[in-house]
């Protein structure tokens, strides 16, 4: 069969510019649902509306976009019979049924579908369009749903195509619509039902009650829909595994149809197009192996990328498809200092990104155009940055496509869900190892993340035979243990979670210390923020220079962690997400909040800590005892002896408030007054060296003003919220300290809401 392009797209045009007339007397616009647009939202059209082939790595010549204008109706779930357009009347146009038209691919909710409605759980979305088919001749037509939330059934002129229903917002769906087509026109149409947090499907960070760090629902299509045809026997994909040793891909194929004596070829090319290997099947069940002389292997660096075309011929005829891989190896070793960390072929590296959401204000969970991800990513490249946290949400192929090009490495999540842990627990398995096997084959993915925060997570048992499962079935990658907060053993991975921060876990003999988040500092930029009330950080400047100061103080004790083997990083967040404030770059993508190039200063100075080497000592340790008063004291009480006035307590020094909300609070001791002062003595008997450094480990809350020996030596605004390293005036600590005994004094506030107090003094030495 051949699909009539020019007909299908002229149909198309034909529905856009007459049919939503008709329904709406109005041309598209986005909706007016969105307070902020992006540059990309704003010049698109339906015509320009994600028209590129979406799967770069399984690409055949004969395919057609059905994206572009749909009917559509919101119903009830339980409408009667004649409420709802007929599955079996959707060969004649214009049923009074429906309610407008959509763009698709954009989720009904966003401005970019047109609509910008939100859909409630005991509604059903139900969308209709046509297209062009000339005869078969013995091909199979293949129907392809990117993404579409959540529970979908699909119809070729009446019948339903779909062998059940598909339950899945994450994963995309493939239907042989075959049987049902005919040559001329046929009428497709789509049943949806999402019932966003309020079931137990897999969510990420849509709620129909936006707030906080949850954002606004999607559902329906919200990824590219198109179709083409094959032979009966087929590539449905591959996997990749790299010998970089011996410079061999190995190149598993993935098939449906009869194999019966059917052949298969392989062959690569490089960037220049020339053939630089070749090999046939044996055995469908194992790789083909292909030696590629003087390999190029894929890093941040040199994000080198070969392509891949497969011939597979049968008795049906030839499928000949395209598709690019990358030569690279992710693992686990020790440095020359002891600790463990990652290599990327073969050579440590330092891993540093951010938390991306891949959330935009226009298009919601879909990117406005390639043109606007391809933007995020090379913003990330620009800043210095190698790597991205892509969080809870799984992109669509494209995005990742573009992450192999321009080379930044991929922490993939596990896109997490509400409900009963345990009765999705099975749902939960089957949508992992789909996220697994439709992203095997992308080289810029070098560590899964199976759960974080404890969000959709199991109990121990499960969780754990979760991790080992994922270690097992792919080889080629590292998991990272759950990522912050419900840590059970298990996991290549000891991942903290640490706000504002930075901190990081002990080194440990089989796992490697990572900060899967931190940071999430708060800047709102007049004119490009989601809401104005409500806009929050984890904490928050009100100045840019305020903000990128402290930013700068983060990536400075930042790179003294990456020093004493702290392997990897993960900034909260790349932009701002509808009232987060704590991005990188604003919400709409217009305003570079620090400026890239200052960004990649800084980072830098990470990675080049990370390739020194540091020794730590603590010199005070934490939850001592101290002297304190909750009364005024004298004049000189930051040098005073003797305890006339005062009492002794164990730290931390805490309120109820605290030890309810913050879990990383250990109080010892009752502080529920508005001010506290403390002091105790310590002895110090270390030489300080010009490039030895001393920073506290500190948990405040808040405004803590430290004395050394009656010298201010540190000031801190508002709270930290955990033990987090900070620095001190080094000059001041250098006049005030001595050798013997010293004392340490702090002046605190509770304002509001929790108080606490503890800290630790540490010394970091240069290794000779």
């Amino acid at each position: 069969m051949k699909l009539n392009r020019t007909l299908c797209y002229g149909f198309c045009a034909l529905i856009a510019a007459t049919a939503y007339a008709a329904n709406t007397n109005a041309a598209y616009k986005p909706a007016v649902t969105s307070p902020l647009m992006t540059v990309w939202g704003e010049k698109m059209t339906p015509e320009t509306a994600w028209q590129q082939h979406p799967r770069p790595n399984l690409k055949r010549n004969n395919w057609v976009n059905l994206n572009g204008m749909w009917d559509y109706a919101i119903t009830a779930i339980d409408a009667k019979e004649g409420a709802t357009p007929s599955v079996c009347d959707w060969q004649e146009p214009a049923k009074p049924a429906w309610q407008g038209q959509i763009l698709v691919p954009f989720a009904m909710e966003s401005a970019l579908s047109g609509v910008g409605r939100t859909v409630q759980p005991n509604e059903a979305i139900w969308y209709h369009r046509t297209f062009d088919v000339n005869e078969l001749n013995g091909d199979r037509l293949l129907l392809h749903f990117d993404g579409v939330d959540y529970r979908s059934q699909v119809f070729v002129n009446g019948i339903e195509v779909s062998e059940y229903p598909h339950e899945s917002g994450i994963l995309p769906q493939t239907i042989d619509a075959t049987k049902a087509v005919r040559p001329g026109k046929n009428e497709l149409a789509v049943y949806v039902w999402d019932p966003t947090d309020s079931w137990m499907n897999a969510t990420g960070k849509q709620v129909l009650k936006p707030q906080g760090i949850m954002y606004t629902a999607c559902s329906g299509i919200w990824q590219t829909v198109w179709m083409e045809t094959v032979p009966s026997t087929y590539v449905t994909g591959y996997n990749i595994d790299s010998d970089i040793a011996k410079g061999i891909a190995k190149v598993t194929l993935k098939t449906k149809g009869n194999l019966m004596g059917a052949k298969a070829t392989i062959t690569v090319k490089d960037e220049n197009g020339k053939k630089v290997a070749s090999g046939k099947v044996k055995n469908w069940e194992k790789p083909v192996e292909l030696k590629i002389k003087d390999a190029q292997l894929w890093s941040p660096d040199n994000p080198y990328l070969y392509t891949l075309d497969i011939a597979l011929t049968s008795d049906s005829g030839t499928d000949k498809v395209e598709g690019y891989f990358g030569m690279r190896e992710i693992k686990m070793g020790k440095d020359k200092n002891g600790a463990n960390c990652f290599f990327l072929n073969g050579e440590k590296i330092y891993m540093q990104g951010t938390l991306d959401q891949g959330w935009w204000p226009d298009g919601l969970l879909t990117p406005p155009s390639e043109e606007a991800l391809k933007f995020d990513i090379q913003f990330l490249k620009d800043a210095g940055f190698n790597m991205m946290r892509k969080h809870i949400k799984i992109e669509p192929m494209l995005y990742y496509y573009w992450c192999d090009k321009l080379g930044i490495m991929v922490w993939q999540d596990m896109t997490s869900g509400p409900g009963n842990v345990n009765a999705r627990y099975g749902s939960y398995r089957r949508e992992l190892k789909g996220m697994m096997d439709l992203l095997q084959p992308i080289p810029s993915i070098v560590v899964w993340v199976p759960y974080n925060e404890g969000w959709g997570e199991q109990e121990a048992f499960k969780a754990n035979a979760t991790l080992r499962w994922v270690q097992n079935y792919d080889k080629t990658r590292l998991v990272d243990g759950p990522s912050g907060w419900t840590d059970h053993g298990v996991g290549d991975t000891k991942d903290m979670h640490n706000y504002p921060g930075p901190g990081m876990f002990d080194l440990m003999p089989n796992r490697i210390s990572v900060l899967g988040e931190f940071g999430g500092l708060g800047l709102v930029i007049a004119d490009h923020t989601w809401k104005n009330e409500g806009a929050w950080g984890y904490v928050s400047d009100k100045s840019t220079e305020d903000s990128f100061a402290r930013y700068t103080s983060l990536m400075t004790r930042l790179s003294r962690l990456a020093g004493k083997g702290l392997a990897a990083s993960v900034y909260t967040q790349t932009t701002d997400v509808e009232i987060e404030n704590n991005g990188l770059l604003t919400y709409d993508r217009k305003v570079d909040k620090y400026g890239r190039a200052n960004l990649k200063k800084l980072h830098d100075m990470v990675y080049a800590g990370a390739e020194n080497a540091f020794a730590e000592k603590t010199i005070m340790d934490a939850e001592l005892t101290w002297l304190y008063t909750t009364q005024t004291p004298a004049n000189g009480w930051q040098t005073a002896e003797g305890k006339d006035g005062w009492r002794e307590g164990k730290a931390g020094f805490g309120n109820a408030v605290i030890k309810k909300d913050n879990r990383n609070a250990k109080v010892n001791t009752e502080w529920e007054t508005d001010q506290l002062w403390l002091r105790r003595d310590f002895d110090w008997n270390e030489n300080l060296n010009t490039g030895d450094i001393v920073y506290l480990e500190i948990f405040y809350d808040q405004d803590p003003v430290i004395y050394l020996n009656g010298v201010e030596i540190a000031r801190y605004a508002d709270w930290n919220g955990s033990y987090s390293p900070m620095d001190i005036d080094m000059a001041a600590f250098r006049k005030a300290i001595k050798k013997g005994k010293n004392t340490i004094a702090v002046e605190l506030h509770n304002l509001t809401g929790g108080a606490y107090f503890d800290m630790c003094i540490k010394l970091l030495s240069e290794k000779k």
